[in-house]
């Protein structure tokens, strides 16, 4: 009887050993198979992100060669046209056009070197950056396709401004960027109606970021259209490419920020971006 109950006893804890070691494997196969799934998970999104950045690159490289080939003869005519304002007279009658052209061929110029200086650079350099210092580069740099334009333009600065943490290639890019846009929307307005551009910096300390506005007099974007605007490849235009602004939102999100279109008096876009610093 001794023996049959401790035999009983033995079974019992190795049926007991046995469930408990069966209910530990359980645990644990289900333990990796949740850091299998995990493992999948950033596998996956690591594989996208690799796609993401090859597709970046192939962009980055065709946009390069295509931009190197469009320099050679724009430099070509800027010298020649260069050449032929120097040996002209002021007061010839084709005096005035060649001008016109030099300062077209210039800034093309300074556009392409600017965009292949983006392409080389992709990758985002951010630095401490006085937004207010880009935003007066880049509309010097305009300043003049403005005056041929015709358009009146005014910079309001908020001299408080903080510094912003960014590439200032790449925000000299979203500026232009935007400036050229609202000159191309102020074109389509009928001859001798004021053309206006109002650009100006402001700092929202309640959300500690910059807000950067480009405000047209233009005829604005409609509801449609305006769902659009930042798609790559949407242009209204017959002979837009559909980059410019798509390329903005990118290089804003990348900056961490924001921007947005307001079509209720001519059009507006304004960037957010987080500041650097707080000022005292």
């Amino acid at each position: 009887m001794g023996v049959f109950i401790g035999l009983s006893l033995l079974l019992l804890a190795v049926v007991i050993g046995l469930a408990i070691k069966n209910c530990r494997l359980r645990q644990d196969i289900q333990r990796q198979t949740h850091q299998l799934e995990e493992t999948i998970k950033e596998l996956k999104a690591a594989q996208i992100k690799l796609m993401e950045d090859c597709k970046k690159s192939a962009l980055a490289a065709l946009s390069a060669g295509i931009l190197h080939q469009i320099s050679q003869p724009i430099t070509a005519i800027h010298g020649f046209v260069r050449f032929m304002k120097k040996e002209m007279r002021a007061d010839d009658v084709f005096y005035k056009p060649v001008t016109v052209m030099d300062e077209q061929a210039t800034y093309l110029r300074e556009m392409l070197e600017n965009l292949m200086e983006l392409v080389r650079h992709r990758k985002i350099q951010k630095d401490a950056v006085d937004v207010n210092s880009v935003l007066e580069k880049a509309m010097n740099l305009l300043s003049d396709e403005l005056r041929i334009r015709r358009v009146r333009w005014d910079l309001h600065l908020d001299n408080h401004m903080p510094d912003v943490f960014a590439d200032p290639l790449h925000l000299q890019q979203i500026f232009m960027n935007l400036t050229v846009n609202a000159m191309e929307a102020l074109s389509e307005m009928p001859a001798g109606v004021p053309r206006t551009l109002e650009v100006s910096s402001h700092w929202d300390q309640t959300h500690d970021r910059a807000v950067i506005r480009f405000k047209d007099n233009g005829p604005g974007i409609n509801p449609q259209t305006r769902e659009k605007v930042f798609d790559p490849f949407f242009s209204t235009k017959e002979q837009g490419s559909g980059i410019g602004l798509a390329l903005c939102h990118d290089l804003i999100v990348e900056h961490g920020g924001t921007i947005e279109v307001d079509t209720s008096d001519g059009t507006t876009f304004a960037i957010y971006l987080p500041c650097l610093v707080k000022v005292a």
